[in-house]
C-alpha cells in the first residue's frame, strides 16, 4: 500500500464549502441592515420614513396626486353638507362627474395602503431598509383595501358599540367620559392594528379573527402599549384632519394648502405606525410565531441598498 502524503485529509470535505459570493453578499447585507430583537423606541420609528428612498418618495410623490383627486370632493362635501343641509337633488346631478375621479382615488390610495403593507412585513422581518414599491396589480391592491377594511371593522366593534352604550347611559361630557371613550379607542386600534397585521402576514384574511388577535395581544402584553398609543394618537389626528378639512376651513386656498399637508401627514403617520406595530412584532415573534418566511405577496428586499427602489 502506498504511503499517503502529509497534507492528505480524509475528512477535509466536512469542512470545507464553497459558497457564492452573491450569497456572502446577501448574507453581511441581511446580518448588517437587521434590527435587533428588542421593542421599538420612538425615536427610530419617527425617522423610519426619512431614512430612506422609497418612504421619501412616498412623502414627495403621492401627496400631489391624492390632492388632485381628492380636493373637489372635499369642496363638494363642505358646500352641499349632506349631513346637514341635504341638498341631495344638486348632490344627484354632480355624481356622474365624481364617479370616475373616486375611482381614480381609490386605485392610488389602495396603492398606498398595499406598500404600507409592504412596510409592516418588512418591519415584523427586521428589516431596517424600506420595502421596494410593489408592482401595480389591481388584484393585489383590491385585495389589500380588503384586508384594510376588514381590520378597520374589526376595531371598531371592539370599540364602537361599549362607546355608544357609555354615552347613551351618561348622557353628559366631562373628564371621566373623556377617560373612558379614549380607552375604548385606544382599544380599538389595538384591535385593529393587531387584525391587520395577521391578515398581512398569514397572507389570509381569516388570520384576522378575535381569537388570533387577542390571543396575540395577550402575548406580547405590555409591550403592545406604546404602538397602541402612537395607533391611537395618529388615527385621532387624522380623524380630527378629515373633520376640519369638511366643516372648519374658511378660505378655498387655505384649504387646498391644509390639504396638502394633510396626506403628507397621513402618509408619515402610516409608515410610522406601521413601523412600530411590525418591530414589535419582531420583537416577540418567539412568542407569537405566526410564519417563518415572508408572505407570497410581500415578496422582495431591498437589504442594504440605499436610496434604490430595485
Amino acid at each position: 500500500m502506498p504511503r499517503q502524503k502529509r497534507w492528505y485529509d480524509a475528512d477535509a470535505s466536512e469542512a470545507l464549502r464553497v459558497v457564492r459570493r452573491s450569497s456572502l453578499d446577501d448574507a453581511y447585507s441581511l446580518e448588517r441592515w437587521r434590527h435587533p430583537r428588542t421593542p421599538p423606541g420612538l425615536v427610530e420609528c419617527l425617522m423610519y420614513p426619512l431614512s430612506d428612498g422609497p418612504g421619501l418618495g412616498l412623502l414627495v410623490l403621492f401627496p400631489p396626486v391624492l390632492w388632485v383627486l381628492s380636493l373637489p370632493v372635499y369642496d363638494f362635501i363642505a358646500v352641499l353638507e349632506p349631513l346637514t343641509k341635504s341638498d341631495w337633488a344638486l348632490g344627484l346631478m354632480v355624481v356622474p362627474i365624481f364617479i370616475p375621479m373616486l375611482v381614480s382615488f381609490t386605485a392610488v390610495f389602495g396603492y398606498v395602503l398595499l406598500y404600507l403593507g409592504h412596510v409592516l412585513v418588512a418591519s415584523a422581518m427586521g428589516e431596517n431598509d424600506h420595502p421596494r414599491w410593489p408592482e401595480w396589480a389591481p388584484d393585489d391592491v383590491a385585495e389589500g383595501i380588503g384586508r384594510w377594511i376588514w381590520a378597520l371593522l374589526m376595531g371598531a366593534a371592539v370599540a364602537v358599540p361599549p362607546a355608544f352604550a357609555y354615552w347613551g347611559d351618561r348622557g353628559a361630557v366631562d373628564w371621566t367620559t373623556g377617560v373612558v371613550l379614549g380607552a375604548l379607542i385606544l382599544a380599538g386600534v389595538g384591535f385593529g392594528q393587531m387584525a391587520l397585521a395577521a391578515s398581512l402576514m398569514h397572507d389570509t384574511i381569516l388570520a384576522a379573527n378575535p381569537v388570533t388577535v387577542a390571543v396575540a395581544v395577550r402575548r406580547i402584553g405590555r409591550s403592545y402599549l406604546l404602538p397602541t398609543v402612537v395607533g391611537g394618537v395618529a388615527a385621532t389626528a387624522v380623524a380630527l384632519g378629515v373633520y376640519g378639512l369638511i366643516y372648519h376651513v374658511p378660505r378655498m386656498w387655505i384649504e387646498a394648502v391644509a390639504l396638502w399637508g394633510f396626506w403628507v401627514m397621513s402618509l408619515y403617520a402610516g409608515m410610522v405606525v406601521l413601523r412600530m406595530v411590525g418591530l414589535t412584532y419582531h420583537a416577540h415573534a418567539m412568542e407569537l410565531f405566526w410564519f417563518r418566511r415572508r408572505p407570497k405577496w410581500a415578496t422582495g428586499t431591498r437589504a442594504g441598498r440605499i436610496y434604490a427602489n430595485s
